[in-house]
């Protein structure tokens, strides 16, 4: 019976650990979010340099294609500029050192001298290496009316 109770202990200590790691990383990713929606709002490409890993592949709603490089040059130039960006249901789930997030958004932005009004889903699938949490990949979807 004691190695029983014992045992017991040991997983529910266990578990408080992990859940708490869980949302070490979870606030971490959030940040990590709301910093690249700051840089993305104020047209400030600097952050973006360190947020997106080289290998970024970025789908625009449009189904359009960026890398890491060309996504950033557009921010850089203006030729891109987000006016706003609204969140919400925001959800991050963590699997090892692979962060996915999912949000609802509403975006308005300038792009080719175009408005462009867009709702939408995204998810975000971020990695863990060596220098920290980096985003690998963005896709947006519209959400039909």
């Amino acid at each position: 019976m004691k190695r029983l109770l014992g045992g017991l202990l040991v997983m529910i200590f266990a578990s408080v650990i992990a859940q708490g790691q869980g949302n070490k990383i979870e606030q971490e990713i959030l940040k990590l979010e709301q910093q690249w929606q700051d840089a993305l709002v104020n047209g400030n490409a600097a952050p973006l340099e360190t947020l997106y890993h080289d290998a970024l592949i970025y789908t625009h709603s449009n189904a359009s294609t960026d890398n890491k490089a060309t996504y950033i040059a557009k921010i850089k130039s203006g030729a891109t500029k987000y006016v706003s960006i609204k969140r919400d249901d925001i959800k991050v789930s963590i699997f090892g050192d692979t962060a996915i997030v999912t949000c609802h958004w509403l975006v308005h932005a300038q792009a080719g001298g175009n408005q462009i009004h867009t709702d939408a889903r995204f998810i975000h699938v971020y990695l863990k290496q060596k220098g920290g949490w980096q985003m690998v990949a963005h896709q947006s979807t519209l959400i039909a009316k």
